[in-house]
């Protein structure tokens, strides 16, 4: 924070120099006009004016430079890591990444992929995960602090981010794709099925995900369930009281998860419902954000 205070400082330096020396040429430039001038006087005006010019362009100059060393110093590498290799390809929502700053891995390829260097710039950890826990936590530093020493690299330094999960992009892509279905089926129901979790308490993200969604359809039930965890999709499916339901998995990418561990409309079928499957919430990102 100081040193940032003392960069704006000597901007403030450079632009008061700046507009001396323009105002000085100004001056001088005025009296040189004069018709009775000596040319003993005329010569030493002469100079001032040059002396002016070059303050100016040294304080643009300098301004320049302390504007690059201020912009070198809030520089970024980007390093995103996914789950599996499906994800490499996701994007943090709402984030400019300059692409030659940008480096991608799978969590289980890190020790091999190309690693942000130690160069004295930061780097910004982005955990392309849909739920917050041990892998996107404790095992995503411990396996990136192998990968470097793997790679006999000094490590830079890391700011992690929050899991894709949280983020509020998610919602709204999400909310246009289902205001798109609720045009087509009016009083639909969205069920939001996210993946079950081993920890004592579950990840927020999907709570968090629905509560916005709710925010946006105050008049739409919203209801959330899990696999592998209470309380189970298919029962949260059955007490709905819409007749027909958007299912929308909060996953990362179409998978196994997705072949095996949804609702399907047979099981709707059987409770009297239709039932409509949506992408995945990570590819609904990637058309409508």
């Amino acid at each position: 924070m100081q040193k940032r205070r003392f960069i704006a400082c000597l901007l403030i330096l450079c632009a008061a120099a700046f507009v001396a020396a323009v105002w000085g040429s100004v001056n001088c430039g005025a009296k040189l006009s004069q018709p009775d001038l000596a040319a003993e006087d005329a010569m030493r005006l002469r100079r001032l004016i040059y002396f002016h010019f070059a303050i100016a362009q040294l304080s643009i100059a300098g301004g320049m430079v302390l504007i690059y060393v201020r912009h070198r110093r809030w520089r970024r590498h980007y390093l995103l890591v996914s789950y599996n290799e499906k994800g490499i390809h996701l994007n943090p929502p709402g984030i400019r990444m300059p692409s030659a700053r940008v480096y991608r891995s799978s969590l289980a390829g890190l020790a091999h992929a190309k690693l942000p260097p130690a160069n004295g710039v930061p780097t910004l950890v982005y955990p392309m995960f849909m739920l917050s826990g041990h892998s996107s936590g404790p095992k995503l530093e411990q396996t990136l602090q192998a990968a470097y020493r793997t790679q006999g690299q000094p490590e830079p330094e890391f700011i992690y981010q929050p899991v894709l999960g949280a983020s509020p992009w998610l919602a709204r892509a999400a909310g246009k794709l289902i205001q798109e279905q609720l045009e087509v089926h009016p009083g639909s129901g969205v069920l939001v099925v996210a993946h079950g979790s081993n920890l004592p308490e579950p990840p927020p993200e999907p709570s968090l995900f629905c509560r916005r969604l709710r925010s946006q359809f105050t008049n739409t039930e919203i209801a959330l369930g899990y696999f592998n965890q209470e309380p189970a999709a298919l029962a949260v499916l059955q007490n709905m009281h819409s007749k027909h339901v958007l299912l929308l998995p909060f996953l990362l990418t179409e998978g196994l998860h997705t072949m095996r561990d949804l609702p399907t409309p047979q099981q709707a079928a059987d409770c009297g419902k239709t039932l409509s499957r949506l992408p995945v919430v990570a590819n609904v990102l990637q058309k409508h954000a």
